[in-house]
């Protein structure tokens, strides 16, 4: 067999629980994909774009154990090989995150894009230092995407509210709670942006740095990431994509720069008066859907 742990079975011989719970694991089962976009689809839309897309694209690229302990993932034709001959590895970041998760977050989080390295990979920390091997494996919980997951990273599991040095950095904090994401503050630098992506011809890409309304939690100010799905997405699979205009353009999203220090922490007027970086309705993208309107932040004043 090419991917001899494509069947589970050969790992859970040994590795029986972290087997039965990885098989519901969103690195396997790709749901997250599948249910992301799926209230944009009529439901005869949702049945074609399963058997045609799904099937065909989506899934390809759904993880087994060997991609991230023997073999690093294919991904757009960049083969990295095995990691260490034929022997199997614990972990190895850079030929494993680096190469599914390369587009954004990790070179987002090394420096490489963007030119700012989160303060946490210039400390030396690595994805799982966050990323802990139950969010990895899955917990046996069948999640239909990853924002549901139990126990996901946050910020405030290491930095709880309360532990600030300065007064200054309690009154902000103090000030913001639940109004203002942390990456709304912590970002340090643009960060990359997808757009007109196209069945099986890719998307372009540039970088940004957008603030507004989080759609998955209204009335707090966050950082949003434009995703590629647009109208004609689809259409090579006969997919109208009949609900386009119930889901935005524009996603809350962590991108990982994190910084101590940037423009908004050191001034508020960045954000107050000069509204720098802030969704407004002349920066909606083009052809982009209605509900993208809802994400423009209203300060009230």
């Amino acid at each position: 067999m090419k991917r001899p742990s494509d069947d589970l079975a050969s790992c859970a011989s040994c590795h029986q629980p972290i087997a039965k719970n990885y098989k519901l694991s969103l690195h396997y089962t790709n749901a997250g994909m599948k249910n992301g976009v799926r209230p944009r689809f009529s439901p005869q839309e949702a049945k074609a774009f399963d058997a045609k897309v799904f099937e065909q694209s989506c899934r390809s690229c759904h993880a087994s154990c060997g991609d991230c302990h023997v073999k690093s993932p294919i991904i757009s034709g960049v083969n990295l090989g095995l990691m260490a001959g034929h022997k199997f590895v614990r972990k190895d970041e850079a030929k494993t995150c680096a190469l599914c998760h390369g587009g954004r977050v990790y070179p987002e989080f090394t420096g490489e894009y963007g030119g700012n390295a989160d303060v946490h990979y210039q400390k030396g920390m690595s994805c799982s230092d966050c990323h802990k091997a139950a969010e990895m494996h899955g917990d046996g919980t069948a999640y239909a995407g990853r924002r549901e997951v139990a126990g996901r990273p946050s910020c405030a599991a290491c930095h709880p509210s309360g532990s600030e040095k300065t007064d200054k950095a309690k009154e902000a904090h103090a000030d913001h709670g639940d109004k203002v994401s942390c990456s709304a503050c912590h970002s340090s630098a643009e960060y990359r942006g997808c757009a007109s992506c196209h069945l099986g011809e890719g998307a372009t890409s540039s970088p940004q740095f957008i603030l507004g309304d989080n759609p998955r939690k209204p009335g707090q100010l966050t950082t949003l990431r434009l995703v590629p799905t647009v109208r004609g997405t689809f259409e090579k699979a006969g997919i109208a994509q009949a609900s386009f205009d119930e889901l935005p353009n524009l996603w809350d999203a962590v991108p990982h720069n994190t910084k101590k220090r940037t423009e908004r922490t050191r001034d508020c007027a960045v954000c107050h008066a000069e509204k720098r970086g802030l969704l407004t309705e002349e920066g909606l993208p083009a052809g982009g859907s209605a509900a993208n309107k809802k994400l423009i932040f209203d300060f009230g004043y």
